[in-house]
Order: C-alpha cells, then sequence, then structure tokens
C-alpha cells in the first residue's frame, strides 16, 4: 500500500468516526446537527478554497455536512 492510499485510509476513518459520534449526539439532542453541518459548510467558501489543499479540504466538509443530513432525514424517515 502506497503512503498515499495509507494516508486517505486514515483520513476517511477520522471522518467516519467523527460522523458517527455527531450522530450519535443528535439522536441523543445533545447536539443540533444542522448547525454542525451548517458550519462545515461556512467553514471553507469557495472564495477561500484557493490551493489544491484547500478545495480538497472543502470537498470532504460539503460532503460530510451532506451525509449527516441525508443521515438526519434518513432517521427522521424511519422513526
Amino acid at each position: 500500500m502506497s503512503e498515499i492510499a495509507e494516508l486517505e485510509g486514515r483520513i476517511d476513518a477520522l471522518a467516519q468516526a467523527l460522523m458517527r459520534v455527531v450522530a450519535e449526539l443528535e439522536s441523543q439532542r445533545l447536539l443540533d446537527g444542522q448547525r454542525v453541518s451548517a458550519a462545515w459548510r461556512r467553514a471553507r467558501p469557495a472564495r477561500l478554497a484557493c490551493t489544491r489543499q484547500l478545495r480538497a479540504s472543502r470537498g470532504v466538509l460539503l460532503q460530510m455536512a451532506d451525509v449527516l443530513d441525508e443521515a438526519r432525514a434518513h432517521r427522521a424517515n424511519v422513526s
């Protein structure tokens, strides 16, 4: 496995862990998931994502916000 692939795997694991923690706290009504996803979307505006790394960071934050919103919608439909 290349170092890049290993790093990608580690980053994905951290993102997955964070998503699970946020979803659990949201389910227990200890955290406002809508505010979290909105904050993630605002954290890296397109106008400031001027390097390759910042564009990648922005993409991940937007993706995580979308997944959190989708999980919330799914939980609402299942309840």
